[in-house]
């Protein structure tokens, strides 16, 4: 029989706390990463029957269906994957003991460490799937009748749960989800009012339904200072005007969910570079955007992706790898503002900028 010590369990939440805390701290320092949120939910639960026995106790204890509840505190620390620490409780009555009408409540209180892998779609809905462990506290009230007696009592033991939802984005900051949990523990003592120790397992099927709130959605555009009034100066000497300067800014435009170049893009990426070899150039940046089509992790990759083969172009075209820096926007910084999922063709670019 499987059981844990309060010094066991104490050591597995604080290393789930510390690792937990380590997520929210670091996550943020990540381009790919929308950082922290918070999540709470309402659901049904169904507890598995309670095979309860010890001394002369063999029985089973059967429970209506329950209500539970949840709140959590997590990060998305990569493109797929989360993690949370969660707070639970749920509540039951109960119905029998061995066919045998029966009285009493049983309710649990959880606190877990979950591990979630979402399934990316390219559209609004992600399925997900997931895993915890930790510990709960479980309490008997008023169980009877149990070995012609009853049972009040509570156990710390150890809780593990599986996951399995879907989760529909609302917009860049909420969502709103459905899931399946099963919630197990490790056998827990138990007495009755007579005084026979026993011992029971337990677990839970829960369907949940909730809302998400992510805190690491990108900041809203500045808004453009006001231009101040031109104030009419005299008219200056003519002087000789220099010869221009070659443009030191160029924009490389992609096809729709595309990372190639077109011969228009390395004609430009061309003149880009004979330019840096004529004029005092220290670096040139290539910042890669796209359109709000996709989701923000997808378009994150692909806007990495169009940057590195403009780059791949401008060292093909003799420009030294290291006097290139690569950056990567997604669609947080759009030339022309477009609602959510639309496809527009200037938005879908790489910005290359000789810097002096």
């Amino acid at each position: 029989m499987f059981r844990i010590t309060v010094y066991q369990l104490r050591k597995i939440l604080a290393v789930g706390a510390i690792a937990l805390a380590a997520f929210v701290v670091t996550a943020p320092a990540q381009a790919q990463s929308p950082g922290p949120y918070v999540s709470g939910a309402l659901g049904v639960t169904q507890p598995s029957d309670w095979d309860i026995t010890g001394g002369t106790v063999n029985t089973k204890q059967e429970s209506d269906p329950g209500f539970a509840g949840a709140i959590a505190l997590g990060t998305t620390f990569s493109d797929n994957w989360r993690a949370e620490g969660e707070l639970s409780y749920s509540n039951a009555n109960v119905d029998s003991f061995s066919g045998t009408n029966g009285s009493g409540e049983t309710s649990m209180f959880g606190l877990m460490f979950n591990g979630l892998y979402d399934f990316k779609t390219n559209s609004r809905w992600t399925p997900y799937i997931g895993a915890g462990i930790g510990a709960a506290v479980i309490k008997a009230s008023d169980l009877s009748p149990v070995g012609g007696s009853r049972i009040s009592k509570s156990d710390q033991v150890f809780a593990y749960q599986g996951i399995a939802g879907v989760s529909y984005k609302i917009d860049d900051q909420l969502g709103l989800f459905t899931e399946y949990r099963y919630v197990g523990t490790a056998d827990r003592d138990l007495r009755t009012d007579s005084g026979i120790d026993v011992e029971s397992d337990s677990g839970e099927h829960r369907i949940m339904v909730g809302l998400r709130w992510s805190f690491g959605a990108p900041k809203p555009m500045a808004k453009a200072e006001p231009k101040p009034i031109p104030v009419q100066a005299p008219a200056p000497k003519p002087v000789a005007k220099p010869a221009p300067e070659a443009p030191r800014n160029y924009l490389v435009f992609f096809d729709w969910d595309k990372a190639d170049l077109t011969a228009d893009a390395k004609a430009i990426i061309q003149a880009a570079a004979g330019n840096s070899k004529t004029m005092t150039v220290t670096r040139i940046e290539t910042t890669g955007h796209a359109d709000r089509s996709g989701t923000d992790a997808y378009n994150l990759r692909l806007s990495k992706r169009r940057a590195e083969a403009v780059m791949g172009e401008l060292t093909r075209l003799g420009i030294p790898a290291n006097e290139v820096v690569v950056r990567w926007k997604g669609e947080r910084e759009p030339l022309v503002q477009t609602p959510d999922g639309a496809r527009e063709p200037q938005n879908r670019r790489v910005e290359i900028i000789l810097s002096k």
